[in-house]
């Protein structure tokens, strides 16, 4: 959010982008088609328990895999979690009692994707370039909004003609027919807590796990049957699918599609990068309702900015705005030592 301040509200939606570093094709199923265990997925036989063969997950697996775990240690509704070639789209709101919950999901998510990503690209660069990006939906009209914005992106980037056909990490198959979202992991901390490679019969495959990444459907769809909300989801995709397909008639582009996508290497940057717009400060379908959260904000940052001044100068029992975060405490130690 660059040096915006971090407020959550509960009961809100919360449309979040986090961006790669370099703006790398990080989010296909084959990084390195080299490796004898990444073609678009491990071949059954790695999964298979009674296998010595170590497995090698996929990118798409590394993201759901982080994702659920991130979820079951910070419990929060998650409402959808989507890929494209250099960022994630991802959707949430809390409760009350989860509000503490964000900031640590968000840390634990991101970390294990940058690990997961950086293992199999055998490197150790940075994966992503700054904090994310996060700003409410006011209603349900402008969550749809960013739902829909979120699983159509690659559409609308040109890099495949339907959604359906994305190369990338996606929930809509989830969300639009119920299918399963279900990922693998290796139970490292259990390994190691039980003797790790000191037992010649231990093996990491032993501690295979499967997660089921649970997404919640949106605030105001809760009296909607599943398969209302399964049909909703499709009509508002094929919607933007017809119109980015007219557009692009008319303008006479055309899609990239899957085969020149895997063609692309992680390591190589676009030439002409486009430049991030400026971000929003919420989503809103009705122009007061963004107005008065506009006069909300200016107020909210006039409190916070008066307690941070006081929390820096060292009354560190002040309180802040409901909501909002704290800044950290930085001690500085000095040595006379030369």
């Amino acid at each position: 959010m660059g040096s915006r301040i971090r407020v959550v509200e509960p009961n809100l939606v919360y449309s979040a982008t986090q961006r790669c570093n370099d703006r790398q094709f990080l989010f296909r199923p084959d990084h390195n088609p080299a490796h004898p265990l990444l073609h678009i997925d491990c071949p059954p036989e790695a999964l298979d328990p009674t296998s010595p063969v170590i497995p090698v997950p996929s990118t798409i697996n590394v993201i759901g895999a982080s994702a659920a775990r991130a979820l079951a240690l910070h419990p929060l509704s998650l409402h959808w979690l989507d890929g494209n070639l250099n960022h994630i789209h991802d959707g949430v709101s809390v409760n009350i009692d989860q509000i503490g919950d964000l900031a640590p999901f968000f840390r634990d998510f991101l970390s294990a994707v940058a690990r997961g990503t950086n293992r199999l690209l055998e490197r150790t660069n940075h994966v992503f370039g700054g904090r994310y990006h996060m700003e409410p939906c006011l209603d349900l009209p402008s969550a749809e909004q960013q739902l829909v914005y979120a699983l159509t992106n690659a559409v609308k980037d040109g890099a495949v003609e339907r959604v359906s056909e994305s190369p990338f990490f996606s929930t809509y198959r989830h969300l639009a027919f119920g299918e399963p979202l279900m990922y693998w992991r290796i139970d490292w901390e259990a390994f190691w807590a039980a003797g790790g490679p000191r037992k010649k019969s231990h093996k990491p495959k032993d501690y295979l796990r499967w997660d089921t990444l649970e997404l919640a459907p949106l605030p105001g769809w809760e009296s909607l049957t599943i398969p209302q909300r399964q049909t909703r989801v499709r009509r508002l995709v094929r919607d933007v699918e017809e119109g980015v397909a007219d557009r692009r008639r008319a303008e006479g582009r055309i899609v990239v599609g899957v085969p020149r996508l895997y063609a692309l290497s992680p390591f190589e940057r676009p030439k002409n990068p486009p430049d991030d717009g400026p971000q929003p400060l919420c989503h809103a379908s009705d122009p007061e309702a963004h107005r008065g959260f506009k006069r909300r904000w200016r107020e909210l940052l006039h409190e916070y900015h008066k307690a941070s001044i006081d929390y820096r100068a060292g009354y560190h029992e002040r309180e802040f705005p409901e909501g909002t975060y704290r800044p950290p405490i930085v001690t500085i130690y000095t040595s006379s030592r030369l």
